[in-house]
């Protein structure tokens, strides 16, 4: 057998790096360094305005009228004949990270308000990610008082508990036990908790949650998110949504 030539373009180690593998890599490193910094740059914007978010996209604006619970949330009047559908669309309202909207916001609870915010939407899941609401007039046409919340009845449902920030689009999926910690920190930060239920065909519903009195239960939920979880209670159609009020002490694990 032959000795070995050290100029043989074979690595090894203590025979020093052939010169033909020595000029690719003086030329291919620096092409390597320029692409994950062009990727580095390039990509961040595009994902935001994937996403609405970017500086270059006008935040939306919105009026209604501004409700604090269970969960911040937006009704916003419906225009024309709806017939016999709500004659408001309720919008889920969060901050601009994993929080609920900021105090300059929600010091306008209970008024109308023109709102400023990037919408994301999942079936007919909406919530906007808040940056700020300034108080305007009630309208003096349309539909300026929405209608108490009409009681369905007592129901036992099985479901997931999600945040309402990602599982809307922000974030993919949004749900199971792959977007457990950040559902968490979402809902521990006042991110709405949204409970996910398929009915018999296969649908999504989608349940906002309150206790007995109608107030929120993010503090109350962290241990049974992104798993199956049956909650009886009662549920309330308000707007176009739905609200399950039970006694987060009495949701059980599946």
């Amino acid at each position: 057998m032959s000795s070995l030539d050290p100029q043989d373009e074979f690595f090894i180690g203590y025979l020093g790096v052939p010169p033909k593998l020595k000029r690719f890599l003086m030329g291919f490193i620096p092409v390597l360094v320029l692409a994950v910094l062009a990727f580095a740059f390039i990509l961040p914007p595009l994902h935001f305005d994937h996403f609405n978010l970017g500086k270059r996209t006008k935040v939306p604006e919105f009026e209604g009228l501004l409700v604090g619970e269970p969960s911040p949330h937006l009704l916003v009047p419906r225009t024309g004949d709806v017939g016999t559908v709500s004659d408001f669309s309720l919008y889920l309202l969060s901050g601009t990270g994993k929080t609920s909207p900021k105090p300059k916001v929600l010091e306008h609870v209970d008024k109308w308000v023109k709102l400023k915010g990037t919408p994301f939407h999942r079936n007919h899941l909406t919530v906007i990610a808040t940056k700020s609401a300034e108080p305007i007039d009630r309208p003096t046409s349309g539909p300026t008082q929405p209608a108490e919340g009409s009681s369905l009845g007592e129901f036992s449902l099985k479901g997931e508990i999600v945040d309402g920030k990602c599982y809307p689009g922000v974030m993919k999926p949004g749900r199971t036990k792959t977007h457990r910690s950040c559902a968490i920190r979402c809902i521990a930060g006042g991110v709405p908790p949204v409970f996910v239920v398929h009915n018999w065909a296969g649908d999504k519903l989608y349940f906002l949650l309150s206790d007995l009195d109608g107030k929120a239960v993010n503090d109350k939920v962290l241990d049974l998110v992104a798993d199956p979880v049956q909650i009886t209670g009662e549920v309330v159609q308000y707007a176009d949504a739905f609200v399950l009020k039970a006694d987060p002490a009495t949701y059980k694990l599946l």
